[in-house]
């Protein structure tokens, strides 16, 4: 009985769990396949021939060199990210960078607080008006935090 109780209340751990396990398994295979890459390029240079360009390249380039999974040329505005140029992340970061998405970010998050803050004072639901404001007043110091960042993105674009 206490299982399924303890099931019941925590099914949302699932998902964080499932994202831990998919990223540790998307790790061991990118360890895996620069590792093979690494003992084909000895291969090569045990038997004296130079390996092929794009081997060297994919060696280099984790992703390969397709720009559509993050490898090749870096992104054109920021020139410098937290990651250097290339890879994954800086192409998975980029779009986030913008003024754009900071501005999107900060009035999907004032909608969702605001959005509590209706829920917190008009829900009919027993118990939950202090649940509902104590995440609407986390939603609203997470949307004054995106509101800052997008009002700094503008102002100091390309600085």
């Amino acid at each position: 009985m206490y299982l399924d109780d303890f099931f019941r209340s925590y099914w949302w751990l699932l998902f964080p769990i499932g994202f831990f396990v998919f990223g540790a398994w998307d790790r061991w295979l990118a360890y895996k396949r620069s590792r093979d890459h690494l003992e084909l390029i000895k291969t090569y240079a045990a038997q004296g021939k130079e390996p092929p360009p794009a081997l060297m390249k994919a060696a280099q380039d984790p992703m390969g060199g397709d720009p559509a999974w993050g490898g090749g040329a870096p992104p054109p505005y920021p020139p410098y990210g937290p990651f250097g140029y290339g890879g994954r992340r800086a192409w998975r970061r980029y779009y986030r960078w913008g003024p754009y998405w900071q501005w999107r970010a900060a009035f999907m998050t004032g909608a969702v607080a605001a959005g509590f803050w209706f829920a917190s004072e008009y829900a009919d639901i027993p118990a939950a008006d202090g649940a509902f404001r104590l995440v609407a007043i986390i939603m609203t110091f997470v949307f004054v935090g995106n509101l800052l960042g997008a009002i700094f993105s503008s102002t100091f674009r390309g600085r």
